[in-house]
């Protein structure tokens, strides 16, 4: 395909469709991913007629780099020459937020969220701190629900006086004033004398209700809930690593960066490999899969493989970070403990900042809101980066945003914390849809830091008995919504140790 003069621009212009692409594995991918418009007709009603995002991913151009363009003011996407589906819908993603921020108030988050016993616990991460891990994990416990891998919509709501839970599209004030999406939350707290004051808003499912402010019951407390965005999960295949039950149907999942492996990584890896093969035949896949209710029909993708075949078949899941695969939860978990409907929401009890850092003997506390804004400000990840709300993926300009926060950040004191500093300066508008929306989630759950760092206390004997422990340690959290609560290395075995035994679950 040649690039003719303009090609971009005239993209950019006529644009009319969800994605255009000539990569059959874009199309693919991207029609597994996505709840498609029937299932948004099933599920509540049809969607708009007109797409709000328009995407091309285009292969074959001549005269042109491998290369991504996007404009906030069109709305389009434009990939040149690459067939990378993970950075196609992060960028869509990311594109989708800000048209969600901006006009509806929900907050598109790059994180995890599981359910237990009718609590939503909401991870938020960078890569490499144990987010799958620590969803995963959290399964194996009873009255918990699969909810998301990757990424979640999060409405915030107020009460009406009559019992209902709405969240605000738009705000009218009697005065003159008005405010739309992200900026409503604010706008209500400077205007709640204004009963007259009109609204706009919608019920948990998506039904629209024109109401005044003096219909709210502003004594009740903002409720966070979390909507699925995912129809099949684009997730690490090694995920198996810790969680090997899942290594058939990721085996039989179609797979993206899945790289062939040497005999010297095989070596190199020999003991965590041999751990993931033990762990597939104890738990009866290798040699009797029908005891395994609902993966009957995969039993020859390991049947007929050898030891070594199996060996090797497991160390190419795990080799690279960046190696995925569209998974159907429902194909891994009985279907009842899926979220399967993108319209059922999970009300949120607790939201979680992961980190991994062995030099801090902090396990799990619960966070002010200066200290989760600041965590989330510098987003700092293990290997040093800095990520914006550990979300590479948000539709902005991010050199401008980590000047400004970079800038504050060095005038930062004890006296004067990071979060005020943002708060007095000039921002780009992506920041303020951003962390106007992370301050109502404060408000709205409780928010702590969690340190997945416990191979770093003595008595711990293997990466898999720490996971075990960092388990323990968000599901008793959850349970109890403890206020206050600051545990370290020295002092956190007692608060787990109940739940290891499965004296509480």
């Amino acid at each position: 395909m040649d690039h003719a003069p303009g090609l971009l621009e005239k993209l950019l212009k006529r644009a009319q469709d969800h994605l255009t692409t000539n990569s059959p594995h874009l199309f693919d991918f991207w029609k597994d991913n996505w709840f498609s418009a029937d299932d948004w007709s099933r599920a509540f009603r049809p969607p708009p007629a007109e797409p709000r995002i328009r995407v091309f991913a285009l292969l074959g151009v001549a005269n042109e780099q491998e290369a991504a363009y996007y404009s906030h003011a069109t709305n389009t996407i434009i990939f040149f020459n690459t067939s990378y589906y993970g950075q196609l819908k992060s960028w869509v993603l990311g594109a989708v937020g800000r048209i969600l921020a901006s006009e509806f108030g929900i907050h598109s988050i790059h994180g995890a969220c599981v359910e237990k016993a009718g609590k939503g616990v909401l991870y938020i991460a960078p890569t490499g701190t144990g987010k799958s891990t620590s969803s995963y994990g959290l399964m194996t416990y009873p009255k918990t629900r699969f909810h998301s891998d990757d990424w979640v919509y999060v409405r915030y709501t107020y009460q009406t006086r009559d019992g209902k839970r709405v969240f605000l599209l738009s705000a009218h004030g009697s005065e003159g004033s008005q405010a739309h999406g992200y900026q409503v939350y604010r706008w209500v707290e400077g205007h709640h004398t204004d009963k007259q004051a009109r609204l706009m808003g919608m019920t948990l499912d998506n039904r629209p209700l024109a109401l005044s402010l003096a219909d709210l019951d502003l004594t009740q407390p903002i409720e966070a809930y979390a909507y699925t965005s995912e129809k099949l999960f684009y997730l690490r295949t090694n995920l198996v690593e810790n969680y090997p039950l899942a290594a058939f149907e990721i085996a039989s999942s179609k797979e993206e960066n899945v790289p062939d492996v040497s005999d010297r990584f095989l070596e190199q890896k020999r003991e965590v490999v041999q751990n993931v093969v033990l762990d597939i035949a104890e738990a009866g896949i290798q040699g009797a899969f029908s005891s395994l209710p609902g993966h009957g029909s995969h039993a020859p993708v390991f049947r007929n493989l050898s030891t070594s075949e199996l060996r090797r078949a497991m160390a190419r899941l795990i080799a690279f970070d960046n190696a995925r695969s569209m998974l159907d939860m429902s194909q891994v978990l009985p279907a009842e403990r899926c979220y399967t409907n993108p319209m059922e929401p999970v009300k949120l009890a607790a939201v979680m900042l992961l980190k991994r850092n062995k030099h801090d003997p902090t396990v799990l506390a619960e966070l002010p809101i200066e200290a989760f804004m600041e965590r989330l400000l510098v987003g700092e990840t293990p290997d040093g980066k800095r990520e914006t709300a550990y979300n590479a993926y948000r539709a902005v300009d991010d050199l401008a945003e980590r000047a400004l926060i970079d800038s504050l950040e060095k005038q930062a004191a004890p006296s004067r914390p990071l979060y005020h500093l943002f708060g007095a300066a000039s921002r780009p508008a992506s920041l303020d849809e951003e962390f106007e929306l992370f301050r109502v989630m404060h408000q709205a759950a409780r928010c702590y830091d969690l340190n997945t760092t416990l191979e770093g206390d003595p008595a711990v004997r293997s990466k898999r008995e720490a996971v075990e422990r960092t388990m323990a340690l968000i599901a008793r959290t959850l349970d109890e919504e403890p206020r206050g609560i600051s545990l370290s290395l020295d002092d956190y075995r007692s608060y787990v140790e109940p739940y290891l035994l499965g004296a509480v679950r």
